[in-house]
């Protein structure tokens, strides 16, 4: 008889993701080089703000269909996928993170940081809850 217990790991996506994720390679529209990590940081960062922001409204459609089909996640994408996620999302990006309403800071690699001054204060910490 073979064991058939369930193997999480096993159902896990694959990663598309098939080059360097630190290595800068795509230019947004801010002239910004951007790495597949930066990327994906910058997609995460924006999901989430609009699934607590959802989740605030009494709204749970999305994380319901994050949950019930399962989704590959922004650091697995193949270099297409996120290219046209991020192009989706990248002035609301800029938009956040100018009013300091992302729920994280962006990632220390981003070049973000090599543009402007920002206190280091953080209101959230990566999984939302309030600090301080």
């Amino acid at each position: 008889m073979v064991n058939e217990r369930f193997d999480p790991l096993g159902t896990l996506p694959a990663n598309l993701n098939d080059q360097d994720q630190h290595e800068p390679y795509y230019e947004d529209s801010r002239a910004m080089m951007l790495s597949h990590y930066v990327m994906a940081e910058r997609c995460l960062q924006v999901e989430s703000h609009k699934i607590y922001n959802d989740f605030k409204e009494g709204d749970y459609s999305t994380l319901t269909y994050i949950l019930e089909g399962g989704f590959r996640g922004f650091h697995k994408m193949s270099r297409e996928d996120l290219e046209s996620e991020y192009k989706e999302v990248e002035e609301l990006w800029y938009e956040l993170e100018a009013s300091n309403e992302l729920y994280w800071e962006a990632y220390e690699d981003d070049p973000i940081w090599n543009i402007t001054e920002r206190t280091t204060k953080e209101q959230f910490d990566r999984t939302g809850r309030i600090n301080g």
